[in-house]
């Protein structure tokens, strides 16, 4: 080895360790990382059907075992408690929907409270939680009384 390259690694590890240390300060241990991350949500209108429903997209952070359960409670717009959704995590999936019932009652720039969990096989301890907010920007106003349109095999509603 020459003498050159000799007196050129201790720069080298010099101009590395700044870099080495931000990464250890900044570093998240595996077990504060979230099991869920909430990747989309909010209201879906459909017209077709005249109905108003949560949906919610998570994908997991962390691995969850096969047969635990995500848990999604959404506040009832109407006021009448929460709608509980429930899915089995599936050793194949990474991403889950979760789409509440039909609601009644949406406002425009109300906030309606949404909380997720994570469950254990049985669905009695909760291993995770998260509680955020969601917010519409329609009325349950804009939406027409009956369904607007039909196709072979829908039945009528009442009002056609």
């Amino acid at each position: 080895m020459k003498h050159g390259d000799v007196a050129a690694v201790p720069v080298r590890i010099r101009a590395l360790s700044p870099l080495v240390c931000h990464r250890w300060i900044i570093h998240e241990p595996p077990d504060k990382r979230p099991l869920l991350d909430v990747v989309g949500g909010g209201f879906t209108v459909d017209h077709n059907t005249a109905e108003i429903h949560y949906n919610l997209s998570v994908k997991q952070v962390r691995p969850l075992r096969h047969g635990m359960i995500i848990e999604a409670d959404f506040e009832d717009p109407a006021g009448n408690g929460y709608y509980v959704v429930r899915e089995r995590v599936q050793r194949w999936r990474r991403r889950y929907s979760l789409r509440s019932p039909p609601v009644c009652g949406v406002r425009a720039r109300k906030r309606y409270l949404v909380m997720l969990r994570v469950l254990n096989d049985g669905g009695d301890d909760e291993l995770w939680h998260d509680v955020f907010y969601v917010t519409s920007h329609l009325d349950e106003d804009v939406m027409p009384e009956p369904p607007v349109t039909t196709w072979p095999g829908r039945n009528l509603t009442p009002y056609q």
